[in-house]
């Protein structure tokens, strides 16, 4: 017998039974029936002779019992709640793609159930959780696609609170069955994960203690590149001693090994002195040692620093931090030391207005010595409207050793099918790499229906290696900020400089340092009156580097209206002109517009419209324009709720036009 039919049957058991029978009593029912209906038209049009159109509706019926506050004698000494689901799912989709036409009916089980038992709770020195639970739904997809998801988790926690360090102990696991289709094509995961928990707390009167373990073993039958087995632990500590308690210490140990195609074991230790000397004046001591090793080589890292921090008069702040790093390299050394000091300035003007004036300035050195330095995991997170190029954090790129993971998807992109992530991209499929000079870009290219891109929204992890040539090299950084605002309320002009000076002190080589400077001008008008409330930003930045140069405007607007209570218009604009004269001639034009009208009427009645124009022209990647209009519906009467929505998108992307339409309705009635 399943786990879902035995639990249904106990319900129904104790349906018919006396609700107080043997010492066990029976807790309130709750009975959801829910209606959904989706139906998705999509049309992909990639030329005359690769044009495709998809079509798919979705059914689905549930009907979920469940059963809160059951208890066996005494809520404290076993307290219950479990519940099922019954369900059913209906697709039918229709395909046509450059002559070839699919189609293809299925049906499908959305059973599951949820128990929970808390044994032994409240202030006993010994409890347990034991859980256990199964959901399956189904997410649509674009091409007139589907993800079924098949969740499930049971487990064990034990809590004791009488151990001198009151700890946590959590055995459980966890099922992930996904399976994504996008017309013919199928993609997918099943995916186990073994998760051992531990976490050990105390408090004392000026201190505490956090003990942490974990370990997980993560296995998938679809992707076995992406199986791995990690042991994490870590101790944290903090005292606050001294006259007046005006001193605190927090220390902080963590181990870290994993066994994957990122194989890797790392020492992470730091030490926090944090000293309050009065009201006005506070310092703060920190050393951090990193211990890091892969199969490429070992790195070390110390890094010790001390950071001031004083307010005088509540107008003028100052703030000094010093800081040294030595790190040992796979194939060599960095040493690196940076003194940093910021005045910052505030003072009250007639009129009801506020000066703000800050002023920065750092000096830099670094010492390297080594041939091939080894970067791992440096994230980039795209704009969630457009995915334009971005350059790696370091100059001289070795461009063969260049992998690059995407960890996180930004929201769906019709016209593409979706790939559990994480997963590895693959260069002059999902993205190339443009050098200029020396320095490295990756230029993002578009989703298609089976390879996943980088798209707007993705975050990616980048591991590279980088050289120096003419080691060893040491070099000398100069960097200045001024930043200086008038704010009277109603308007805020403001100022900003960023410049920075680099210079080869020993070696030769120095290609890789880069003179920079910024200045940004700009202009803040808000409004708040009443039923109107508008704001509108604008600023002009010149932007002039050794091997960059361009020059961009760049406006926000928002302005939010209500005609009368519960009726409410918001647009949000934005507006970007980039143009570049080094290293190549090029633009990138971005424009945005967004506009809600919201209605309610009371509590139970909220409609929102929305409308959304976004494009993008740029001389590198592909020109994309994007239209969007919606209508969304949430209303209750009673036990009774109806969420209906409406959607059309229409994107241009390159020579891909899409343009989806999309209903949905979902219905759904509580019983007590």
């Amino acid at each position: 017998m399943s786990v879902s039919r035995a639990v249904a049957a106990a319900m129904l058991f104790f349906c018919s039974a006396p609700v107080v029978a043997d010492g066990f009593t029976l807790g309130n029912w709750e009975t959801t029936l829910e209606l959904v209906a989706d139906y998705t038209n999509v049309e992909v049009d990639r030329g005359q002779t690769r044009r495709s159109e998809n079509e798919s509706l979705r059914t689905e019926e549930r009907l979920t019992l469940r059963n809160n506050g059951s208890y066996y004698f005494d809520r404290r000494l076993l307290d219950l709640s479990f519940g099922a689901t019954f369900g059913l799912s209906q697709d039918s989709v229709t395909s046509s793609t450059s002559g070839m036409d699919f189609e293809d009916n299925r049906d499908a089980d959305l059973s599951g159930y949820d128990f929970f038992a808390g044994i032994l709770k409240g202030k006993n020195t010994l409890s347990a959780n034991l859980f256990a639970n199964r959901n399956r739904y189904i997410q649509t997809r674009e091409l007139a696609g589907r993800t079924d998801i098949d969740i499930q988790q049971q487990g064990l926690t034990l809590i004791s609170r009488s151990l001198y360090i009151p700890s946590t102990l959590s055995i459980r696991q966890e099922l992930i069955d996904e399976s994504t289709r996008a017309g013919p094509t199928t993609v997918r995961s099943d995916e186990q994960r073994d998760i051992l928990t531990y976490q050990g707390r105390r408090g004392w009167l000026n201190s505490q203690l956090t003990l942490r373990y974990e370990q997980i073993e993560k296995t998938d039958e679809f992707f076995p590149l992406l199986d791995f087995e990690s042991r994490e632990g870590s101790v944290y500590s903090s005292i606050d001693f001294g006259p007046k308690l005006k001193l605190r210490w927090d220390s902080r140990l963590r181990s870290f090994s994993r066994d994957d195609f990122s194989e890797e074991d790392r020492l992470d230790i730091e030490q926090l002195l944090q000293v309050q000397h009065s009201p006005q004046l506070r310092t703060r001591y920190r050393y951090y040692y990193i211990d890091t090793s892969r199969p490429a080589g070992d790195t070390r890292t110390e890094t010790a620093s001390f950071g001031l921090h004083h307010r005088l008069y509540d107008s003028l702040t100052t703030d000094l931090q010093a800081e040294a790093t030595d790190q040992n390299l796979v194939d060599g050394s960095r040493q690196f030391y940076v003194i940093r000091t910021n005045f910052g300035y505030t003072k009250l003007l007639p009129g009801e207005g506020r000066l703000t004036a800050s002023l920065g300035y750092s000096h830099e050195e670094e010492d390297d010595d080594f041939d091939v330095a080894f970067v791992p995991q440096e994230s980039h997170a795209f704009d969630a409207t457009f995915a334009l190029p971005v350059g790696l954090g370091n100059t001289n790129v070795v461009a063969a050793s260049v992998q690059i993971l995407k960890v996180a998807e930004g929201p769906s992109v019709a016209g593409c099918g979706t790939l559990p992530v994480p997963n590895m991209l693959v260069e002059g499929v999902d993205y190339s790499l443009q050098t200029i000079g020396n320095r490295t870009e990756i230029i993002p290219l578009p989703c298609t229906l089976t390879t996943p891109g980088i798209n707007p929204g993705d975050t990616i992890a980048v591991d590279y290696e980088f050289t120096r040539g003419g080691m060893p090299v040491a070099f000398a950084s100069d960097n200045y900020r001024v930043n200086v605002s008038v704010d009277y309320g109603w308007i805020r002009p403001f100022f900003v400089h960023q410049q920075t000076n680099q210079e080869l002190t020993s070696g030769t080589g120095g290609d890789f340092l880069t003179d920079l400077q910024i200045d940004i001008l700009g202009l803040e008008l808000r409004r708040d009156r009443g039923r109107l409330q508008t704001s509108i930003r604008t600023e002009f930045e010149e932007y002039d580097s050794d091997d960059q140069i361009y020059d961009e405007f760049r406006a926000n607007q928002t302005l939010r209206y209500a005609f009368r209570p519960g009726l409410t218009l918001t647009l949000n604009g934005r507006q970007s002109f980039r143009e570049f004269s080094m290293p190549t001639n090029r633009k990138t034009d971005l424009l945005s517009l967004r506009s809600i009208l919201s209605y309610s009427r009371g509590p139970n009645l909220y409609i929102d419209v929305l409308g959304n124009i976004r494009s993008i022209e740029d001389s590198i990647v592909p020109e994309e324009y994007i239209r969007e209009l919606g209508v969304q519906v949430r209303w209750h009467y009673g036990r009774l709720e109806v969420y209906p929505s409406l959607k059309y998108i229409d994107i241009e992307r390159g020579n891909v036009d899409s343009s989806e339409y999309r209903a949905f309705v979902r219905l759904r009635r509580r019983f007590f």
